[in-house]
């Protein structure tokens, strides 16, 4: 058998929003992450995207935008790169780091093994020009701390410098931000919890046609409903009269019968349980991460779920994070969980040293479980 590919063995946080220090010496195929309310479970998982993503300031952007709620939906893509554009992009940048203020030589790191790792820090920059030969060569100067600014008169301009292995790069915070409305990376995908799931599908949806990967997802409605033949995103007006937009929503066919159905009639959380099986559909060979992954499930369809996402990691090599603060949910994925040993629970907790995070293996959790110890 095939051996799967664990892409984050471990992580290191240091200096990322509230994770003033987090190690987490052991991850899984599958980890959840249970924890109080700001214990920091929804910024691990940003950690985590901006990790994987090479600390892309495109997606540290998303994400930002994403929680301050900069960007409003049902825009089209000039809209969009307008209100991107008054962004403040130091507002936007600088909520990763402490206090979200220019502190010079503040230091952010995230680090998964020796080789994967994004290093960041604040400094200021400026530029020089040396004449060699009959060429200029413009060179940037950094100063990283404090003794250093004191000796110099040059123009200096805010910036991050960042370092990924042997790359390094410098990215200034006074222009402004010139970025696509929408971040793609390939097998690495997030859902969160202020995406619009329905918008998303359609997309999701999109990538993966036509490659044979549409089968696992209708293989994997069919844990939750055995009777679906066949899934298809299909155009419909909005509810507004005076809108003049449609949209593309997912209709289902059934066995033994002509006509198709909105997937909606089947449950309100079934657009959500569509997201997280696109997203993992999405990520093969990669990574998934889930923000509150039971929110608007029936806490009956949880063990259902479970099952769906366990098949669907297995089949598709990811690696998969998702966050709840739901005691059904953390017992139904227990209920699964204690079949195999490639999956564990994570509980964060805020201490006064920092945060900290307690990891349950299968067997672990089962015996908590049982005696109705707190994980959430």
């Amino acid at each position: 058998m095939e051996e799967k590919r664990i892409y984050f063995p471990h992580v290191y946080i240091h200096g990322f929003k509230s994770l003033s220090d987090l190690q987490i010496d052991q991850l899984s195929p599958i980890n959840l992450i249970a924890g109080d309310n700001n214990a920091g479970k929804s910024t691990l998982l940003e950690a985590l995207y901006v990790l994987a993503s090479d600390g892309s300031m495109d997606v540290m952007r998303q994400i930002a935008c994403e929680r301050m709620d900069l960007i409003p939906g049902k825009m089209d893509n000039r809209d969009i790169r307008q209100v991107i554009r008054q962004i403040d992009k130091q507002r936007v940048l600088l909520s990763f780091f402490k206090d979200c203020k220019f502190e010079l030589g503040e230091e952010m790191c995230l680090q998964a093994s020796e080789r994967q790792f994004v290093k960041m820090r604040l400094i200021y920059a400026y530029e020089t020009e040396e004449v060699n030969a009959n060429s200029v060569i413009k060179k940037i100067n950094y100063i990283a701390d404090s003794q250093q600014l004191l000796k110099t008169d040059e123009k200096l301009e805010k910036g991050i410098y960042v370092r990924l292995g042997k790359k390094e790069f410098f990215y200034s915070l006074e222009d402004e931000f010139r970025f696509s409305e929408r971040v793609i990376l390939p097998n690495v995908h997030f859902v969160h919890t202020v995406s619009s799931s329905k918008d998303m599908n359609a997309r999701l949806w999109d990538n993966i046609s036509l490659t044979g990967l549409e089968q696992h997802v209708v293989d994997a409605l069919r844990i939750i409903e055995p009777q679906i033949e066949n899934l298809a995103f299909l155009e419909e007006p909005e509810v507004s009269l005076f809108s003049g937009r449609t949209r593309r929503v997912p209709y289902v066919s059934l066995r033994n019968g002509n006509n198709r159905y909105p997937l909606s009639i089947m449950g309100d959380g079934m657009n959500h349980i569509l997201s997280i099986i696109l997203a993992i559909v999405n990520s093969k060979n990669g990574i998934c991460l889930i923000d509150e992954i039971e929110n608007g499930i029936y806490y009956r369809k949880q063990l259902d779920l479970w099952k769906i996402i366990f098949f669907l990691v297995d089949q598709l090599n990811v690696q998969l994070f998702a966050t709840t603060h739901s005691l059904d949910c953390v017992r139904s994925f227990s209920s699964i969980a204690e079949n195999g040993e490639m999956n564990q629970l994570i509980r964060l907790e805020k201490r006064k040293k920092g945060p900290f995070a307690i990891c349950y293996a299968p067997k672990e959790l089962k015996v908590a479980s049982d005696n109705e110890i707190e994980l959430r």
